[in-house]
């Protein structure tokens, strides 16, 4: 090759490396200029984002744990009515304590349930929670167009877009509505869906994005993930979960959580492992206290015997209590147990049960209250009332048709620990939930030994069986204990 031709070879690659390195520094140049433009109102937001942006892996989901496999029984067993056993006549009941309860006349019930919070002016958003109109400030640039596909950049672009709104006005109206309506979490987060569906015109993917983005603002872990066209809102709980699909990320659980309906998936999901900044909260599905829904009572009369003495109890119940309670996920019976039961319900019970028990031993006063779970409700497996496994509620066991042997005995736990302030533990058998009561005095029967105190065996669900009864099936298994002292 001559020198002239090796001059312009050197000539043509000279300009094309030029060229690429200015069209190298121009792609830089373009994307800070782009970095720039966006605006961010934090500097933890700007790195989520980009953190966002390319931090994503598969995990696979894992279909629902079952909470006990064991099939419950068909039809539970009866012991033939004779005389009822006589109890000691010591430690009597002196009272029993009604709380203090206003039940509103429908012509009040509106006026008294509303929940007002401040507003400021600017658009608003409507919703119907249980009842109680609920209104709040919103940025409109909160519906943000998620476009297609859905991908991690859509999806960080979500967060970009939603970080830069008004958003902390709105969250400090929600919690302002939390307190007032004494929510828990799960309340919280049915408050937030019921908004999310109405912002994003009921739009699934848009409304899952809105729920982590809040909850994440609110302290709560939280993630999202996609599959195909589909987000995925994926929470941690301090309690398990039963039924629902989960993936582990760093051996915790993740829940696909649907506010909705129920999903059971078996695909792989993917999401990011890692966290906004001290977004730190787990989701817990405990109750304290009632949730403060409108009031709209429904009536009914729960008839039992006793000792030879029919009794009718009328009982008096809210409606959207029971309905709060629809697509609470299945979990840790400790939560059944210690749930309260409703103001209405609470007093209805005892106003009916007040007079029967005053007067009698605290003994026979339990057994009443045992004769009074076993025959005014009837039994029916969940398998067979709802088509799958459904613990209840004592406000969903005083609203459905049919209950069975832990709905039983959750609801028998509260009147014990409230009307005869008596300790009580849960029985876990496999298949079979049952009670044990600790009495002040000496009651033969079976019994369990719990940290050094004695428990009489009480079962709700054995049909006209006394303290101390165990059903025959259960009489030589040891139960796991579930505490409800605290």
């Amino acid at each position: 090759m001559s020198f002239e031709n090796r001059k312009i070879l050197l000539f043509i690659f000279v300009a094309i490396s030029v060229n690429l390195f200015a069209q190298s520094d121009y792609e830089i140049w373009k994307k800070q200029q782009k970095e720039e433009l966006r605006q961010y109102k934090s500097e933890q937001d700007k790195a989520f984002v980009e953190f966002l942006e390319k931090n994503w892996e598969s995990f696979r989901a894992f279909k629902g744990e079952i909470q006990d496999k064991t099939p419950k029984p068909e039809k539970i067993p009866e012991v033939k009515p004779t005389t009822e056993k006589k109890y000691p006549k010591t430690n009597i009941v002196k009272e029993i304590e009604v709380p203090e309860v206003k039940i509103q006349v429908e012509e009040q019930e509106q006026k008294e349930s509303m929940v007002y919070v401040k507003l400021k002016e600017g658009p608003t958003v409507n919703v119907n929670f249980l009842g109680l109109p609920i209104e709040l400030n919103y940025s409109e640039s909160l519906n943000v167009n998620l476009g297609s596909p859905i991908n991690e950049k859509a999806i960080a672009n979500f967060w970009y877009v939603t970080s830069n709104t008004e958003y902390k006005t709105f969250l400090q109206q929600l919690h302002d509505y939390r307190e007032k309506i004494q929510l828990n979490d799960w309340g919280y987060c049915l408050l937030l869906n019921e908004i999310g569906k109405e912002i994003t015109g009921n739009t699934q993917n848009l409304t899952r994005l809105f729920l982590w983005f809040m909850l994440t603002k609110s302290g709560y872990e939280s993630k999202v993930g996609f599959s195909g066209d589909n987000v995925y809102l994926l929470l941690p709980c301090k309690n398990t979960m039963y039924g629902v699909s989960y993936i582990v990320i760093d051996d915790k659980r993740f829940y696909t959580v649907s506010f909705d309906k129920k999903e059971m998936l078996t695909i792989s999901i993917n999401t990011y492992d890692g966290k906004y900044p001290n977004a730190d909260d787990l989701i817990d599905l405990s109750m304290i206290e009632s949730p403060k829904v409108k009031t709209t009572l429904i009536e009914k009369e729960l008839k039992f015997k006793y000792d030879g003495v029919e009794y009718t109890i009328p009982v008096k119940y809210n409606q959207n209590t029971a309905d709060y309670f629809k697509n609470y996920p299945q979990t840790n019976l400790e939560v059944y147990f210690q749930a309260p039961l409703s103001p209405e319900a609470t007093y209805s019970l005892s106003i009916g049960l007040k007079p029967i028990l005053e007067g009698k031993s605290e003994s026979e006063a339990a057994n009443v209250l045992l004769r009074f779970v076993q025959t005014a409700f009837q039994y029916k497996t969940d398998g067979d009332q709802f088509g799958e496994e459904k613990s209840l509620f004592s406000d969903e066991t005083l609203f459905y048709p049919y209950s069975d042997c832990e709905d039983r005995s959750i609801i028998f736990s509260y009147l014990i620990r409230n009307l005869l302030k008596l300790d009580v533990l849960g029985l876990d058998y496999p298949g079979h939930i049952s009670t044990a009561v600790k009495f002040n005095d000496e009651i033969p029967g079976d019994f369990v030994i719990f940290e050094e105190d004695k428990f009489l065996v009480c079962d709700p669900t054995y049909i006209n069986a006394n303290l101390g009864m165990t059903m025959p099936k259960f009489k030589e298994v040891e139960p796991k204990i579930i505490d409800l002292r605290k």
